[in-house]
C-alpha cells in the first residue's frame, strides 16, 4: 500500500507520488522561452501539476471549445420583401457558429443576427431581419434618416438589381 507521505489531495482530486500503472509516458524535450515556461507556471492547478499536464489540458480546453463553435460561412443568395423573393445582385457572407446546439448567423455589415435550433430556423429568420432592414431603412422617408442610415439605405439598395421587380420599393 501507499505510505501517507506519497499523496496528496488537492481540490478533491487525488495526486500521488509514485508511478502507479507500468511506469511513465514516453516524454520528449522541447524549448520554450522562459516568458512562456512563466506563464505555464502560473496556469497550473496545483505545484506539483507537470508542465506537460498543464499543456495537456489547455489543448483538452482548446479542442473541447472548438468543437461546439465550428465557424462557417454561408452565402445569403435570396431575400424576401413584401411577399417577393428577389436574387441578390452580391450574396451576403453569413457566418455561422455552434453555441450549445444552436446555430447562430450573423453578417455585422448588414445588421443580421439570428439564433436557431436548427440551420433552417436561422435561415428563415436572417430573411425576417433583413426585410426589417429592408423596411426600416429604404420604406422610410430618406429625410428622415441620419446621413449614416442614408449610407446602410443606400448599401441595402445596392443589393437589388435594378432589372428586378422593386415596383414601389423605391421612392
Amino acid at each position: 500500500m501507499f505510505a501517507a507521505t506519497d499523496l496528496t489531495v488537492l481540490s478533491e482530486t487525488l495526486y500521488t507520488t509514485r508511478v502507479v500503472h507500468g511506469g511513465m509516458q514516453s516524454m520528449s524535450s522541447i524549448k520554450i522561452a522562459t516568458e512562456v515556461k512563466d506563464l505555464l507556471s502560473q496556469m497550473k492547478e496545483h505545484p506539483r501539476e507537470t508542465y506537460s499536464d498543464v499543456i495537456d489540458r489547455l489543448v483538452t480546453e482548446r479542442a473541447t471549445d472548438t468543437h461546439d463553435r465550428s465557424l462557417f460561412h454561408i452565402p445569403l443568395l435570396y431575400v424576401r420583401i413584401r411577399d417577393m423573393i428577389h436574387t441578390l445582385a452580391d450574396p451576403i457572407d453569413l457566418s455561422c457558429e455552434r453555441d450549445n446546439g444552436d446555430f447562430i448567423l450573423y453578417n455585422h455589415e448588414f445588421h443580421l443576427l439570428a439564433t436557431a435550433p436548427d440551420l433552417h430556423e436561422a435561415l428563415v429568420e436572417i430573411t425576417d431581419e433583413f426585410e426589417e432592414n429592408w423596411k426600416d431603412y429604404v420604406e422610410q422617408d430618406i429625410h428622415k434618416l441620419s446621413s449614416g442610415a442614408q449610407m446602410f439605405r443606400q448599401k441595402l439598395i445596392s443589393l437589388i438589381p435594378e432589372d428586378s421587380s422593386r415596383g414601389d420599393l423605391m421612392p
